[in-house]
């Protein structure tokens, strides 16, 4: 999971563009999508849309271990961005990848059809997804809000640019889904002092401090160096569903924010929710007894794995901050198994970037309690 430069012109540039006459198509929703890719690839997707720009994490696997699509681990989310016209046509890539893509249509308001394309060379295989909420899922209301403010009143005066996409449970009988769940998703996004229930105030409220903290921290400078395009800033902040089925939520927050300096900093933040009995649930609560040691040898060896680093060599001589990688409380659930996120400065400097490695299900088992059906 990682953000890259295109992205964040992408989503600009969407989010202030695109009506829907045609088909009705919702300008702000999120789908919960189900299906297969050539009749033996399962798709997962949790799917948000903005007027015509939508994000999305999509998870692919296959029976037996049999799973080919492109560079993509079995199981694991990645993050995907796209957009929809106004007649359902959308187009839906891996963040800063050209391949796999998925390009389709909207049919109606829960069905997707169209090609997956894995690369120039191969030939495209049909996929359909269906909106799907089994029991232990959630449905969501999608809430969005873009503010700017200029530092000072003058022509071309700098200016501070806030996006923010925020999702909150529809309204339901279960206590856990509409009160609990609820608090917990706004108070994961929430920046502000607000402390109510209403998504829209969190998000005025997040531009309330965003706006103080971009005056208070430039007006002084600007009147020391005015031409200085460093008193630009930016914040994105973004609601991401991994994981929606089987009483397990797992989400996450994306923050980027630019506000000066060389280059801008993107975060991930995870929560892991227990939909049956509305508990945050922690490292602690997942692993067996006494196998700590263990899953940190797995993420070390999947590491080493993933960056082609010899066995026989340490982390911390390939430019990590230490020899061998612990587990974080900063981790996602899925049907498939569990990633720990690792943001820059976490294990290694900036350049290294984010670093996200999966765990199958077969290779904690017996390390993890199982936390779905079928797990």
């Amino acid at each position: 999971m990682k953000l890259h430069k295109y992205f964040l012109t992408f989503i600009g540039f969407c989010l202030l563009s695109g009506t829907e006459a045609q088909m009705s198509i919702p300008k702000k929703a999120y789908w919960h999508l189900c299906g297969t890719i050539s009749k033996n690839i399962k798709v997962n997707v949790n799917l948000v849309k903005l007027n015509d720009s939508l994000y999305a994490n999509c998870s692919f696997s296959s029976p037996g271990n049999q799973f080919a699509l492109g560079k993509l681990e079995s199981g694991k989310p990645y993050d995907f961005s796209g957009r929809m016209d106004a007649k359902g046509n959308f187009q839906l890539s891996p963040f800063g990848n050209e391949f796999p893509y998925l390009k389709g249509q909207l049919l109606n308001t829960g069905t997707l059809r169209g090609d997956c394309v894995e690369s120039k060379e191969s030939k495209a295989l049909r996929f359909e997804l269906s909106e799907i909420y089994k029991a232990g899922s959630v449905q969501f209301n999608v809430y969005f809000q873009q503010q700017s403010v200029n530092l000072v009143k003058k022509p071309k005066s700098p200016a501070g640019a806030i996006r923010m996409a925020l999702l909150a449970p529809m309204e339901s009988g279960n206590a856990i889904i509409s009160d609990t769940l609820r608090k917990i998703m706004l108070k994961a996004f929430n920046n502000s002092a607000y402390t109510g229930s209403i998504p829209d105030s969190i998000l005025s409220g997040n531009f309330r401090v965003f706006k103080q903290d971009y005056l208070s921290g430039n007006q002084d400078l600007y009147k020391q160096m005015p031409d200085v395009a460093a008193l630009n800033w930016e914040l994105l902040r973004f609601m991401h569903i991994v994981c929606n089925e089987n009483y397990i939520l797992s989400f996450y927050i994306l923050s980027y924010a630019f506000t000066g300096g060389a280059h801008g900093l993107e975060n991930f933040d995870f929560t892991n929710v227990d939909l049956k009995t509305g508990k945050v649930l922690k490292l602690e609560d997942l692993l067996a007894e006494g196998r700590k040691q263990d899953i940190s040898r797995l993420l070390t060896r999947k590491l080493k794995m993933m960056n082609k680093i010899p066995e026989s060599q340490k982390l911390s001589d390939n430019g990590y901050f230490a020899g061998e990688i612990q587990p974080n409380e900063n981790f996602y659930l899925t049907p498939e198994g569990i990633g720990f996120l690792y943001n820059h400065y976490d294990i290694a400097p900036y350049s290294f970037g984010a670093t996200d490695i999966f765990l199958t299900a077969d290779e904690v088992r017996g390390l993890i309690h199982p936390f779905m059906n079928g797990f």
